[in-house]
């Protein structure tokens, strides 16, 4: 699994794990039931601390994004489907409001980022 940090970007390591892993299950790159690579390996191939990579995949836990067993390792779990769709789309309308602020803070319109999030959609339909 090939997973691209930037140490220089202000935002933490292991929530670039995290938001990398669950693009690549976004995007199909991932599927359930696939394992993550160890915690060993995945610390080696990044050149970062396992504790890192430990605290990452706890995170993904918790989100109910994989599933952590005991001697086997981190599986993708199926997406979460037990939303409604009022609190999806609350979630949703969160990440959108962060996304936005981020986007401003950098100097981006609001029509800049809604480009971007529809080519990205649109690659990650295609599987790219």
């Amino acid at each position: 699994m090939h997973l691209q940090l930037n140490p220089h970007s202000g935002e933490p390591i292991y929530r670039q794990i995290v938001e990398a892993i669950k693009f690549q299950i976004a995007s199909g790159r991932l599927a359930e039931g696939e394992q993550l690579p160890s915690v060993r390996a995945m610390a080696g191939d990044l050149k970062i601390n396992m504790r890192t990579v430990v605290k990452a995949y706890d995170e993904l836990s918790h989100a109910g994004v994989v599933v952590l067993q005991h001697g086997k390792g981190a599986f993708v779990t199926a997406p979460q489907r037990g939303l409604t769709m009022g609190t999806r789309r609350r979630e949703i309308v969160e990440l959108a409001k962060r996304l936005l602020a981020e986007a401003a803070s950098m100097g981006a319109s609001s029509d800049e980022v809604v480009e971007i999030v529809r080519s990205v959609a649109n690659n990650m339909e295609q599987g790219k």
